[in-house]
């Protein structure tokens, strides 16, 4: 089995539920002081169970392994539990007015994933518009040395510290279930494409609407895969999103952009990753939604067996 853990009480644990409803999001109600977090949504939560225990405990079974393991995966299928956190009007990463650029977004995070002594994964801040220039070719992201000067997208260390934590009165954390569907070709699919949109915290969290949707979240997700030749994970989508595989950075697309396209191919970076068949690794998925007027989101992959791994949550 791969590593447990027992989540801090202020989330909440939603069994799987069933695929994803047709895509005709509910529009949430208008601002307000008060996070909601009982509506409906694009994605029909099971409904939530308590954790019991203390928030600065965490019950671990048993270390997780970095490096790979030869375990057998018996509790896996082809769905991401998802931590959402909407995030409250105000926050200077969000909804800020600039709606970024394509090719600014490499090397906003370190390469190495941040794992604590307590077993909290996180990616690391490393510069507010990245480390250089992007382009995408053949869904394969490379990086060049700048030719302009570009604004930062992410304020500093400290803001960019709240995507992915627990902070009171700054985001409401929100967990979905995204089931992936056989498409009959050996690929799995979740595509918002023909839907409203990528819109998982509409008339929850905060409620903040703009253009009749809650934007302004982000989504991470940590499973355990078996590897095997030939594998390839795809994102298409806005905004950031960073996917560590093996602790590495395997997919980078961070940034505020229109919909784009990349793809993990394994076997390519098998040693940049350190990964080799047979074993199983972590996959740690980041993304981020933060400016109007779209929001995509779609995933196809051959990997068709995830393990969930609950990882401790960090407040701030």
């Amino acid at each position: 089995m791969s590593a447990k853990y027992l989540l801090a009480p202020s989330l909440f644990l939603f069994a799987c539920s069933s695929s994803i409803a047709d895509g005709s999001a509910e529009k949430g109600q208008q601002g307000g002081s008060d996070p909601i977090d009982n509506a409906d949504s694009i994605f029909a939560p099971s409904p939530a169970v308590p954790v019991d225990g203390d928030e600065s405990t965490l019950n671990i079974e048993e270390p997780m392994a970095e490096e790979g393991s030869e375990e057998k995966l018996d509790d896996c299928d082809a769905t991401l539990e998802l931590i959402i956190r909407d995030f409250k009007a105000g926050h200077p990463d969000f909804l800020n007015g600039y709606n970024g650029q394509d090719d600014v977004g490499c090397g906003m995070v370190k390469p190495d994933l941040l794992i604590g002594s307590d077993g909290s994964r996180q990616p690391e801040f490393q510069n507010g518009r990245g480390t250089g220039k992007r382009s995408v070719n053949e869904k394969i992201v490379s990086c060049q040395d700048w030719d302009y000067d570009p604004p930062d997208e992410i304020q500093s260390a400290s803001s960019f510290g709240d995507w992915y934590a627990n902070v009171d009165g700054t985001n409401v954390v929100v967990e979905k279930t995204l089931e992936l569907t056989d498409s009959g070709n050996g690929k799995f699919v979740y595509d918002s494409e023909g839907t409203a949109g990528f819109f998982p915290v509409d008339g929850l969290g905060w409620a903040d609407e703009t253009q009749g949707h809650n934007f302004g979240f982000t989504t991470e997700a940590h499973v355990r895969f078996g590897y095997e030749l030939g594998q390839e994970f795809e994102f298409s989508g806005d905004d950031d999103m960073w996917i560590f595989v093996n602790g590495r950075l395997a997919l980078d697309l961070g940034g505020k952009h229109n919909e784009l396209t990349a793809k993990i191919v394994f076997d390519d970076l098998a040693d940049e990753l350190d990964i080799v068949p047979g074993q199983t690794y972590n996959m740690d998925i980041y993304h981020a939604e933060r400016q109007p007027a779209s929001s995509n989101f779609r995933v196809e992959t051959n990997i068709s067996c995830f393990e969930v791994v609950e990882v401790p949550v960090v407040i701030r």
